[in-house]
C-alpha cells in the first residue's frame, strides 16, 4: 500500500511556486478552491447527518471530529491560496478580491467570476475558465512531460 506524502510547509510552498509558470499558478488556485468547495460540502452533509441521525454520542463525536479536521484543512488551504495571491501580485498580475470565490463561515459558497478575462502587462487572455492564460493553453498536451515541482 502506498503512503501519501505529508503536505509541504507554507515556506517551502511559497518557494516552490516561484518556479511555476503563470498557467500553473492559476491552475493551482483553481484546484485549491475546488478542494475548499468539496470540504465545505462534506461538512454540510456531515452536519445534516448529525442532526438527523440516531447515533450514539460517541459516534456523533467522531463525526464532529471529522468536521473539525476538515475545517483545519480548509485553513491550511486558505494559507496556500494567500501565498498564490502574493506570488501573482509579485509577478505583476492583478488579484481582484471581488472576482474570487467567497467562502464564508457557514456552509454557503458564493461563486463569482474567476480571474479577469485580460491581464495587464502581457495581454494574456484566459480560455474562459479563468484558470489558464491562452498563451499557455497549447501546452496542455505536453503537461505530463514536465518534471516540474509538484505541489
Amino acid at each position: 500500500m502506498t503512503t501519501a506524502a505529508p503536505p509541504i510547509d507554507p515556506a517551502a510552498f511559497a518557494e516552490a511556486i516561484t518556479e511555476l509558470p503563470l498557467s500553473a499558478v492559476y491552475n493551482k488556485i483553481s484546484e485549491l478552491r475546488n478542494s475548499i468547495a468539496h470540504l465545505h460540502r462534506s461538512n454540510s452533509e456531515l452536519r445534516l447527518f448529525l442532526e438527523e441521525s440516531q447515533d450514539t454520542e460517541e459516534e456523533k463525536k467522531e463525526l464532529e471530529g471529522y468536521i473539525l479536521e476538515n475545517e483545519g484543512v480548509i485553513t491550511s488551504i486558505n494559507v496556500r491560496v494567500s501565498l498564490l495571491k502574493t506570488e501573482l501580485e509579485n509577478r505583476g498580475q492583478p488579484w481582484v478580491e471581488g472576482e474570487e470565490r467567497k467562502y464564508g463561515d457557514g456552509d454557503g459558497i458564493t461563486e463569482t467570476q474567476g480571474p479577469s478575462e485580460s491581464t495587464t502587462g502581457n495581454n494574456a487572455q484566459t480560455n474562459g475558465s479563468g484558470s489558464r492564460p491562452a498563451e499557455h493553453a497549447d501546452q496542455g498536451e505536453n503537461a505530463g512531460q514536465d518534471d516540474g515541482v509538484y505541489l
